[in-house]
């Protein structure tokens, strides 16, 4: 299993492509900021993985991104091309959960143990069903690596209200899948564009 993301990419890189639907090109390269272990397990179907957790950094349609994993089922291999995959939805409430955990936590990312916390809490997002987010509890558990664990609960405890990302995923129907996220524009910006195109439409009605 291998797994990331950096916020000064995320505007340019992620809005490019997250509007694209088919024959997305992938190809993972390295751990962005190392790498840190987790033990979990998904009591739901008797699902385990225990080793290496933490964000990716590889390839999308040629270009450099970064990544996250959102899929224990499935492998990839460092370096090969995948050129299967497609953007498609999450769950609305696993999509605006994970934006606020990327809005909230990306910058606290700085070495193996905090990107392998913020994996273990994307994964927490995308398949604990008992309604809260505890890693000790419900059906998705870490079961191995306390320090791991607990720097991602605390990520989970403390979600802001709010997600400036929009977040789909990169899914192929024999790999891994990884999320792809997308800046959402300020309110200021909105209000900008409504106010320049009620500025055309005044000059066009002054010119007519």
């Amino acid at each position: 299993m291998h797994r990331l993301l950096s916020a000064s990419m995320v505007a340019a890189c992620f809005t490019l492509f997250s509007s694209q639907t088919l024959a997305e090109t992938v190809q993972l390269n390295s751990w962005t900021n190392g790498y840190d272990n987790v033990s979990v397990l998904n009591s739901t179907d008797g699902h385990a993985y225990n080793g290496a957790a933490g964000g990716f950094s590889g390839l999308l349609n040629g270009h450099a991104f970064q990544t996250y994993c959102v899929d224990l089922y499935q492998s990839f291999s460092w370096g090969s091309v995948y050129s299967d995959y497609s953007v498609v939805a999450l769950p609305g409430t696993v999509a605006h959960d994970l934006g606020r955990l990327f809005t909230s936590h990306l910058g606290n990312v700085v070495d193996g143990t905090t990107s392998a916390a913020f994996q273990l809490a994307a994964w927490e997002i995308m398949y604990e069903t008992s309604g809260s987010y505890n890693l000790s509890g419900g059906n998705f558990t870490e079961i191995g690596y306390p320090t791991v664990r607990g720097i991602a609960q605390g990520y989970l405890d403390s979600l802001g209200a709010t997600s400036a990302y929009a977040v789909q995923k990169l899914e192929s129907p024999t790999s891994q899948d990884f999320v792809v996220i997308t800046a959402v524009p300020e309110p200021s910006s909105y209000a900008m564009l409504a106010a320049g195109l009620g500025l055309l439409g005044w000059m066009k009605r002054r010119k007519a």
